[in-house]
């Protein structure tokens, strides 16, 4: 078992644990914490870069479907 001080402003040093992770707290009452790391969620969301034209105008190298850019916002609304 490994014990940890906290310093004069509440702060606690981890072994194994790099600088700027986030943590979620869990308190179960009577001095009892949990730390659980929060894992942020990996998206497969397309990444296209517009081009500009000579015109002056912004077009896109790929067709994108109007349908498939509505149904792929709804989808991540509804998981919020």
């Amino acid at each position: 078992m490994v014990t940890i001080k906290a310093d004069n402003r509440s702060r606690v040093k981890l072994p194994d644990v790099k600088p700027g992770t986030v943590f979620e707290l869990n308190t179960r009452g009577s001095g009892h914490f949990s730390l659980v790391e929060v894992v942020p969620k990996k998206l497969d969301v397309p990444l296209v870069k517009p081009v500009r034209r000579k015109n002056g105008l912004y077009m896109l190298p790929v067709k994108v479907d109007r349908a498939e850019i509505i149904a792929a916002i709804r989808a991540d609304r509804d998981s919020r």
